[in-house]
């Protein structure tokens, strides 16, 4: 796996189609309402530029005015793609009886995963009846180093790849726990690749303990991760023990479909 795609990066492109990319990057789970100015400050684009493309978009369906506002969002039409998009992942329809299976063994949530552009990725989630989550995950990015799906997935790369990805994103904390510094991390990395599975401690948020074990594909890279997610109190060291067996048992499996996870890629840092 490239740490930079530089095939792809050095392939001509179309500028035009690039900032209306640009614009739809703009927008965020934290930040999902944005107006003519904002969207002007950050990509540094003229009012007058930029309102032509987000017509465009919006006639299109990408992007829409709320009522009684000059704020923007993104269109309901990136939902149809989305739609699509999930549709085209068979690897989701051959995990997906491995993850019901782990559902019924441990009544934790359980996570499927892949990394794109040096984040984790989202791709399908279970969840047990007490479900206390109230939103889709699919689509989700996620930290990479305080996540056991991402841990788990690092441990399996290069350092020269663990470093473009500590490059790009840094070390954020999120929690107490987290780990910032790259050394840290790095021996964290050591150990969970001699173990076969990374925990996350409460690093992403509090009150959530993870483990989460990568899938290989033929070459011995990785391809992408399944992880079991609960609370402090349920998972306990004694079940973490337990839960790797299984989790090995589904990844064993799901390895011979690695082709079928969503190709990786680490774009260039801007």
């Amino acid at each position: 796996m490239p740490v930079l795609d530089k095939k792809v990066s050095s392939r001509p492109t179309v500028t035009a189609i690039e900032k209306c990319l640009r614009i739809l990057d703009c927008f965020t789970p934290q930040q999902s309402e944005l107006n003519l100015t904002q969207l002007s400050n950050v990509l540094k684009m003229p009012k007058s530029t930029l309102l032509n493309m987000i017509r465009t978009m919006e006639n299109a369906g990408y992007i829409f005015k709320i009522s009684n506002s000059q704020n923007y969002q993104l269109g309901f039409r990136l939902m149809e793609l989305s739609y699509t998009v999930r549709s085209s992942l068979s690897i989701v329809q051959y995990a997906l009886p491995f993850m019901e299976e782990l559902l019924a063994h441990t009544n934790e949530t359980i996570y499927l995963t892949t990394t794109m552009n040096g984040r984790v990725f989202y791709l399908e989630c279970v969840f047990p009846n007490k479900r206390t989550i109230h939103y889709s995950t699919n689509g989700r990015t996620q930290p990479m180093h305080c996540t056991a799906c991402g841990k788990a997935m690092l441990s399996c790369m290069s350092e020269e790849e663990v470093d473009a990805i500590i490059a790009k994103w840094g070390l954020p904390r999120r929690t107490p726990n987290t780990i910032t510094n790259p050394s840290r991390l790095k021996n964290a990395l050591a150990k969970y690749r001699e173990l076969g599975y990374a925990i996350d401690n409460e690093e992403d948020s509090q009150n959530i303990k993870c483990i989460g074990m990568a899938i290989r594909n033929h070459n011995g890279g990785v391809a992408g991760a399944l992880s079991i997610s609960g609370s402090p109190l349920t998972m306990t060291d004694q079940k973490i023990s337990e839960y790797a067996v299984t989790l090995s048992n589904a990844c064993s499996f799901l390895s011979r479909y690695a082709h079928l996870f969503p190709p990786m890629r680490m774009q260039n840092i801007n």
